[in-house]
């Protein structure tokens, strides 16, 4: 059995977390966001967001000796991680309108962005991007977005 090394940032989403294998990053789903992971991938959402470069795309993979997990997902590498508190003014701009516009689409299709935090924003190309592909979940009509109070 291969070596995981869980990311020590990514423990506190019970929807999963971030870790190491054979020097690649993945995602692992939990059981208990597999609701709202089927809903992201049928609603039709991922596919839109995906090609306009407003979330990191990944592909989902079979990893031996993994057990207990909904998915193991495989998300596009982003050359280069910054922090909120390394962006310029414009920066922490296009990552707030990014974030309002995530959330936007999420609701056109049925969902919420749970977690708006601006560490789950990078920058790829020049453009605002989302690295948390389990920060949306299935919004309930009438309830407000808090977005974990972010």
């Amino acid at each position: 059995m291969r070596k995981m090394n869980n990311l020590n940032a990514s423990f506190r989403d019970p929807s999963g977390f971030l870790f190491h294998h054979d020097g690649e990053l993945y995602r692992q789903v939990n059981q208990v966001y597999a609701p709202d992971y089927d809903l992201l991938m049928s609603s039709g959402l991922y596919q839109k967001l995906v090609e306009s470069g407003r979330l990191i795309p990944h592909t989902e993979v079979t990893l031996p000796g993994v057990q207990g997990a909904y998915k193991i997902l495989h998300p596009q590498r982003i050359p280069f991680i910054s922090y909120p508190y390394e962006w310029s003014f414009q920066q922490l701009k296009d990552a707030a309108l990014a974030t309002v516009s995530l959330q936007k689409r999420a609701l056109k299709h049925g969902m919420s962005l749970k977690d708006a935090s601006a560490y789950n924003i990078q920058f790829m190309d020049g453009k605002a991007v989302l690295i948390d592909t389990l920060s949306f979940e299935g919004y309930q009509e009438g309830e407000p977005w808090v977005a974990y109070r972010q």
